[in-house]
């Protein structure tokens, strides 16, 4: 019996296919995690002005006076998540998701409302949805 799909032609067409799916893979990056990268490259210029003395005048950093996750009366306090994420930096974005200090009311689409001061600048407000990202900024 002739078989119409040699045995050699089947493995040469299932490796390529593995290769392509191994590749395809490699470059796939996750939004968090370039997000991840974004903020370390933002860190480290920081850190490079700061060791190496900069033109720019020195702008205070971030500290959260208040954050809060919830909807219409039902929130939870995300002060200390979101000060953890902001760390002393300059910039930095923060995803709004139940990770901040739980989910305060199951079934609503929450909200994120944090209050925060660059050095000893005036405050400043961001709010976003859940399942959005806010930026901080003190530039």
């Amino acid at each position: 019996m002739n078989n119409p799909f040699p045995l050699k032609q089947v493995v040469s067409v299932l490796a390529f296919a593995m290769l392509g799916l191994l590749a395809g893979s490699a470059f796939s990056q996750s939004a968090d995690y370039k997000r991840g990268y974004e903020q370390g490259y933002r860190d480290a210029v920081e850190a490079s002005r700061e060791q190496h003395g900069s033109s720019e005048p020195a702008r205070g950093r971030m500290t959260v006076l208040d954050a809060k996750y919830g909807f219409r009366g039902d929130v939870c306090d995300a002060r200390q998540a979101v000060q953890q994420i902001a760390a002393m930096r300059r910039h930095v974005d923060v995803r709004v998701n139940n990770d901040l200090c739980g989910d305060p009311v199951s079934g609503q689409v929450k909200r994120l409302i944090i209050v925060y001061r660059c050095g000893d600048g005036p405050e400043q407000r961001v709010a976003g949805a859940e399942g959005t990202t806010l930026a901080m900024s003190c530039r």
